[in-house]
């Protein structure tokens, strides 16, 4: 395959080499961990390149030896161009990779608004939860991440489970209160978050916060509850 000149230089020697062997990776054998020129390009920010890629047929949602898409990893490096450009091609919101996650959670965990406003607009499942049980809320929250916090809360209320559980049963607010992030657990008990609830330790999330910090989740969850 020739790629267009104005895209030569922006592809790495690598993926360059992959482009030499064909659109789809064949010929590559498991080379990379399996990616074909469609990851490199969405990986080094190349629109112009994963363009003209799709157009020559790249298969849009092709998934390395971990299952990443495209998708995730435009999510993941934080390119909203790209992500637009693989969803209208035909992307899998909701595609999993080898430990559940979705784009996302990747979106969530870095705090990458755009992203995660453009994945939801187009039917990304907010409660997807990864093979640890966590979803993208538990992730945003152990983060601090306000920004995803505030979409997920203040747009989608209606749509998100406020109390998911994980594998140990903590909630978003049992990881932002172990996490200590203050802010984080402000905005769950604000919108509703249970501070009863046990996790497999049988701790509720005041539990989980440092001893220098559980007086003021405390006054927290008192001034949501008597405003």
């Amino acid at each position: 395959m020739i790629l267009p000149p104005e895209t030569k230089n922006a592809f790495s020697q690598q993926s360059l080499i992959a482009v030499g062997c064909s659109v789809s990776g064949q010929g590559i054998g498991t080379w990379q961990s399996g990616r074909i020129p469609l990851h490199w390009a969405a990986s080094g920010g190349q629109k112009n390149i994963v363009n003209y890629l799709l157009q020559q047929g790249s298969p849009v949602d092709e998934s390395d030896d971990t299952n990443w898409t495209p998708l995730m990893i435009a999510a993941s490096v934080g390119n909203a161009d790209i992500v637009s450009v693989l969803i209208s091609r035909g992307a899998d919101v909701n595609a999993l990779n080898q430990t559940g996650q979705s784009a996302l959670h990747y979106a969530a965990s870095k705090n990458r608004e755009e992203i995660a406003r453009i994945l939801l607009a187009n039917h990304a499942n907010i409660n997807a939860a990864d093979h640890m049980g966590s979803t993208p809320l538990h992730r945003a929250a152990s983060k601090g991440n306000i920004k995803i916090m505030k979409v997920f809360l203040e747009e989608y209320s209606n749509q998100l489970d406020l109390n998911a559980r994980d594998c140990v049963a903590n909630t978003p607010l049992h990881l932002a209160c172990e996490e200590e992030r203050m802010e984080a657990a402000k905005l769950l008990i604000e919108a509703g978050a249970s501070i009863d609830t046990l996790n497999k330790e049988k701790k509720n999330p005041i539990d989980m916060a440092p001893p220098q910090i559980r007086n003021t989740v405390r006054r927290m969850a008192d001034a949501a509850m008597y405003p």
